[in-house]
């Protein structure tokens, strides 16, 4: 296990390779996600739902690693997120600007920023850093998917014939944050609005009289969670059957947990997602769903320091455990470390999901971190007519 400022250490290391790729004197990094992602989980943010933090850190491609923000900030900041990790200080009054305002007069050189505010936006040139886990990273993932499975465990338990969807969502959330996790993601449906819609929001009455009503749980309901702690999120996805649910609607739902299956099975060391995704394709057609049934929702992807560090498709190019990273890391700071990465896929089809998180060690071993062992299991054997290694849950009931 890396110590918390060797993980910094080695977070700087990886944003100094990209600078150097880029011909880039320093950046600028300000979004939530890519703070916790170059910190090893800290947080700047103030409002989670927003994508600006409300403050900044500079990297360089030396290595000095410099927290930029407001006096508002500073002291929580380096009292209690960056403390102990080598970072130094910029701040200045509130009232005295934005911080891509200071770090114009502070820095010089080629600067670019992840949200565009300062030089060239390199967001999406940061996507792998986001992607790229260590060791320890994958423990906390481990930690983190034992958490979300029982926050699901818990919501599960509490729904009987008449729950309302927003008291699900309710308790998923209290689960979460009584856990120490934000949860940004929070979809249910009951019922008839299973088929309709593939990101749900649950339904909520009207403030003013007239508008909509509570949508309350007749037969099923489906619940899709995440699950935010220190930079890193656990996607999940569970069903609870409180009456007899529409005909045929369990064997879909198997049919597309072997979609998954097939989508973890094809999740090997050196392969783009495109090429995952062609397996995925096939997968549909063979489970007897309509050929172009994925084209209704995206079907997930790597995870990490973002919901979905990349989202395949028929010519994502993203490559699974790019290599060389491992190399680069221990070139520039000299520690010697392993990477390996988290994914999220989520298949879905007219009434049902399928959605775990697994993490892909750096030998290529994989463990599902959200598994739900206390739910019966899928007999995927017996769906897909042949083994595998991939363990799914059935419905709560």
């Amino acid at each position: 296990m890396l110590s918390e400022s060797e993980l910094f250490r080695v977070r700087v290391a990886m944003i100094q390779s990209v600078l150097r790729n880029e011909s880039l004197e320093a950046v600028l990094i300000t979004r939530p996600g890519n703070y916790a992602m170059a910190t090893g989980g800290k947080r700047n943010y103030v409002n989670f739902a927003t994508d600006a933090g409300a403050n900044g850190l500079v990297v360089t491609k030396d290595g000095k690693a410099s927290f930029i923000g407001d006096n508002v900030e500073a002291a929580r900041q380096m009292q209690e997120e960056l403390v102990g990790l080598d970072c130094d200080e910029y701040s200045h009054l509130w009232f005295e600007g934005s911080v891509a305002d200071f770090i114009a007069k502070e820095f010089s050189g080629a600067i670019a920023s992840d949200d565009g505010s300062v030089g060239p936006n390199i967001h999406g040139k940061l996507n792998m850093c986001r992607a790229m886990l260590t060791t320890t990273e994958l423990e906390k993932y481990r930690r983190l998917g034992a958490i979300a499975a029982d926050c699901m465990m818990a919501t599960l338990e509490s729904i009987k014939k008449g729950t309302s969807e927003r008291e699900i969502a309710a308790k998923l959330v209290y689960e979460g944050r009584k856990r120490g996790c934000l949860v940004p993601v929070a979809l249910i449906a009951a019922d008839d609005r299973i088929a309709k819609y593939r990101h749900p929001l649950p339904v909520i009455p009207s403030i003013i009289e007239g508008g909509a009503e509570d949508k309350v749980v007749n037969r099923y309901v489906m619940i899709a969670g995440g699950f935010y702690r220190e930079g890193l999120t656990v996607s999940i996805t569970r069903f609870r059957q409180v009456d007899e649910p529409p005909d045929d609607i369990r064997d879909a739902h198997a049919r597309i947990c072997a979609v998954d299956a097939v989508l973890q099975e094809s999740t090997q060391p050196g392969r783009r997602l495109s090429e995952i995704f062609a397996d995925c394709q096939k997968a549909y057609s063979e489970l007897g769903f309509p050929e172009d049934e994925w084209r209704r929702h995206h079907q997930g992807g790597p995870t990490g320091y973002a919901g979905r560090t990349a989202k395949a498709s028929p010519t994502e190019s993203f490559r699974v455990l790019e290599e060389g990273w491992s190399e680069k890391v221990n070139d520039i700071c000299g520690i010697d470390v392993p990477f390996g990465q988290a994914y999220a896929w989520n298949p879905s089809a007219v009434g049902v999901k399928s959605e775990d998180t697994f993490i892909l060690y750096p030998d290529g071993s994989k463990e599902i971190v959200s598994a739900t062992p206390f739910l019966p299991r899928i007999d995927l054997a017996a769906v897909l007519g042949r083994e595998t290694d991939v363990a799914k849950s059935e419905w709560s009931s």
